[in-house]
């Protein structure tokens, strides 16, 4: 039989609120990272740690959540799916396992808003425009009482969050876009969970305000497929770049602001690109 031919049609790039983001923060940094794939420093203790409860959170969910699995096998989830890389000492990493135990403590025995239940978590939704893929990788998806879906996005750092926070969020722009498009004629809403309190803040963006934020990420998008040049812009946010050990222009604003400059971690040479589920 004759072999078939393979689509001629090219593969559209992809944009995740990661890579979107990193292109604003300084487009210099993104072509050290996605292009050249100099990578962002190490795992971090943080990255681990939360990684490490979305893992536990997901498997909670995926069994029936409080209806079928109790506290306990809730805990031994996080146990089984810990893992120690991104800490400096075994002491702390059993630190934050004990710490993670506590917060899986208080998020179970909160009680959840009536009628509202748990459709799926940790999953990739993506939308497909004309000349590029935009996705992201959503914690939580929930079906509200009133049978809108809301978007809850997981911070194990932080003890609190403002609506203002919430609407001015890259990541959740994208995230409630995503699951709009996919869910055409459903209202969407998106809220952080403040996994050490508990505090639970959403916000809802309205047709016109969706529209607004789909053009402001499109154009982005645009200007960074036209950019050649992917120029440096030195400035504050260079204290939290590792890459002034490659980059004269950040290196030299440090210098020139802060008086001197010390070198950080070394970005380390990626073997392969970043993964796009990673972001």
């Amino acid at each position: 039989m004759p072999r078939q031919k393979r689509s001629s049609t090219p593969r559209l790039p992809r944009f995740s609120p990661t890579r979107i983001g990193l292109y604003l923060f300084c487009p210099r940094a993104y072509f050290f990272y996605y292009q050249r794939g100099l990578k962002w420093g190490g795992l971090s203790a943080g990255h681990a740690f939360g990684g490490s409860l979305h893992r536990a959170l997901q498997a909670f969910h995926e069994r029936g959540g409080v209806e079928q699995v109790s506290l306990e096998e809730l805990q031994a989830e996080l146990r089984e799916r810990w893992s120690a890389a991104g800490y400096a000492s075994p002491e702390e990493a059993a630190a934050h396992l004990q710490a993670g135990e506590e917060l899986l403590r208080q998020y179970y025995q909160s009680a959840p808003e009536p009628g509202r239940s748990t459709l799926w978590t940790e999953r990739t939704v993506q939308h497909r425009y004309e000349d590029f893929v935009l996705f992201g990788k959503v914690d939580r998806l929930d079906r509200r009482p009133d049978g809108a879906l809301e978007v809850v996005d997981y911070k194990s750092g932080r003890l609190t969050v403002t609506a203002e926070e919430v609407r001015a969020s890259l990541a959740l722009k994208v995230y409630q876009l995503l699951v709009a498009r996919e869910n055409p004629g459903t209202e969407v809403y998106t809220g952080i969970l403040c996994l050490r309190s508990g505090v639970h803040v959403s916000i809802h963006r309205g047709a016109e305000e969706l529209e607004e934020a789909e053009r402001e990420i499109r154009q982005i998008v645009h200007t960074l497929l036209l950019d050649e040049a992917m120029a440096p812009i030195p400035g504050p946010q260079c204290r939290d770049c590792v890459y002034p050990r490659v980059c004269p222009a950040g290196r030299q604003w440090l210098i020139t602001h802060d008086g001197s400059w010390t070198s950080p971690p070394a970005a380390r040479s990626a073997e392969t690109p970043p993964s796009p589920e990673a972001d």
